[in-house]
């Protein structure tokens, strides 16, 4: 597992997205696997240090910054299989109780997005607002855009948080666990 991602630029980004009162420090960061295909992506999750080792639910429901960034590990992994996947995953999300209106305006963000091995998809709560942005392998990067609601993050947080994962030995990792 790399930790580039702790790089100090990212560190202070975080620190911003937060705002000055409390900085985001990693929970925790796994790596999404699919049978015989192998490492699809890497995605760590930080959060304020009075979440830190939070439960699922709490980290769902928390009105508070936090942020996933998701590292493509894969060359397989496109836009339309990304919108799929993540579709899906909204849709297990609702069966637990997320869902949100708002699912459809975040998968169209990425309608102009290539997404290529070691790129960044940049996901940021903060100000009851959900930022994405998608960074490429060589630094530039691109705002994708801002949906406000609490509603939208819990679904997207859920997606590999909730009660039916995208992957239980991510969510365990994303929560810290062993």
């Amino acid at each position: 597992m790399k930790l580039r991602l702790l790089a100090p630029a990212l560190l202070f980004a975080l620190t911003v997205a937060a705002g000055a009162s409390e900085s985001l420090v990693l929970n925790g960061s796994g790596i999404r696997t699919k049978p015989i295909l192998g490492a699809m992506y890497e995605l760590s999750l930080s959060v304020p240090e009075s979440l830190k080792g939070a439960a699922a639910p709490a980290l769902i429901e928390a009105d508070q910054p936090m942020a996933f960034d998701l590292e493509i590990q894969s060359r397989l992994i496109s836009r339309a299989r990304f919108v799929e996947a993540t579709t899906e995953g909204f849709e297990k999300a609702a069966q637990s109780g997320y869902a949100s209106a708002k699912t459809k305006a975040f998968l169209d963000q990425f309608a102009s997005t290539e997404f290529k091995k070691g790129d960044f998809v940049l996901m940021r709560y903060a100000d009851g607002a959900l930022a994405t942005s998608y960074r490429k392998a060589d630094g530039s990067e691109t705002t994708l855009g801002t949906i406000p609601g609490l509603d939208l993050k819990k679904a997207l947080f859920a997606i590999w948080l909730g009660e039916v994962p995208a992957q239980d030995s991510l969510k365990k990792a994303l929560l810290g666990a062993p």
